[in-house]
């Protein structure tokens, strides 16, 4: 047998052997403190844990983060940047130096991935930041992937109007949801209000051809559901690195469900990881109501155990 040959058989016994190295997000669980956080991914047995940053003191504060890491045994994998809309004292308010200050977190807590959204809703100095400055500033930072995140694709009721009605910040995001809905659930008796896209598609970086831009990307499935995309079709299009995933289901019109409840089927995703022998780790992440009560601790245990079998299934 040729050295060819071994090395292909090497990369074929690579991907049969895979298995997925599976996080926390905090985002799971977002009003668990992070102790108790913590506490249960140690008694589910994850891998790690992803911290979304940056919404308060404790969500900022590195040597409590690392504490806690240490007493109970999950280290910090991944961070996740602050949202654009978050601000407080603890954090800049400009989302690229949020970034930034992420990255110089994730140093400290030997966190080897950042996720970052894209700049979406008109944010042209983040998006000219993330263009213009992101390669060079991710060079100077080689042990941390900064992993752009896509985004969901949503409609907006009343046109122009209402696209000006969602990106006034200044009126509660609870209020300005419900004029919006996602790509999958469009039907025709919609188009009498008028539905334009959020964001202006070519405007954005979140269309496949911009994020196939960034050295590093970070897949969410839930996300992709909003698209009406399945992850598999998505992953084929990819032609950059891929960092990182965030797994959650989707149901029409509802993201962020825990992986085995949805309408998503993942295997071929999966299928698809290994084939460009993915090296990254697999992150659930959902929403506190995915849970049938998130604030009965066995209940949530057991629920987050099941999918972690299902994920490693699924391989």
């Amino acid at each position: 047998m040729n050295n060819k040959n071994l090395i292909t058989d090497s990369k074929n016994e690579l991907k049969k052997n895979y298995t997925p190295r599976i996080y926390l997000s905090h985002g799971s669980l977002y009003d668990y403190q992070l102790m108790p956080f913590f506490n249960i991914a140690s008694k589910c047995g994850f891998d790690g844990a992803e911290i979304i940053v940056g919404r308060n003191r404790e969500l900022s504060d590195i040597s409590f983060i690392k504490f806690l890491s240490k007493k109970y045994n999950v280290p910090v994998m991944v961070l996740h940047c602050p949202f654009n809309s978050w601000k407080n004292e603890y954090w800049p308010n400009k989302p690229h130096e949020k970034l930034m200050k992420t990255v110089e977190m994730a140093r400290a807590l030997e966190a080897k991935v950042v996720v970052a959204h894209t700049a979406l809703s008109g944010e042209t100095e983040y998006k000219n930041w993330l263009t213009d400055e992101l390669p060079a500033f991710q060079e100077k930072y080689p042990d941390v992937r900064i992993a752009i995140e896509n985004m969901p694709r949503r409609y907006v009721l009343f046109g122009n109007a209402g696209r000006f009605i969602f990106n006034f910040k200044k009126i509660p995001f609870r209020y300005r949801r419900k004029i919006t809905y996602d790509i999958a659930t469009h039907t025709s008796d919609k188009d009498i209000f008028n539905p334009v896209e959020i964001d202006i598609l070519n405007n954005s970086l979140n269309g496949i051809e911009h994020l196939n831009k960034f050295n590093y990307l970070t897949i969410d499935t839930t996300h992709l559901g909003t698209w009406g995309c399945a992850p598999g079709e998505f992953a084929d299009q990819i032609n950059t690195k891929i960092a990182h995933v965030h797994l959650s289901n989707y149901k029409l019109g509802i993201e962020h469900r825990l992986p085995n409840d949805g309408m998503m089927k993942f295997n071929d995703f999966f299928e698809k990881l290994k084939g460009v022998n993915y090296d990254g780790g697999i992150t659930i992440e959902c929403d506190p109501n995915a849970f049938r009560n998130h604030r009965n601790f066995d209940e949530t245990r057991t629920q987050l155990i099941e999918n972690m079998k299902f994920i490693r299934s699924c391989f």
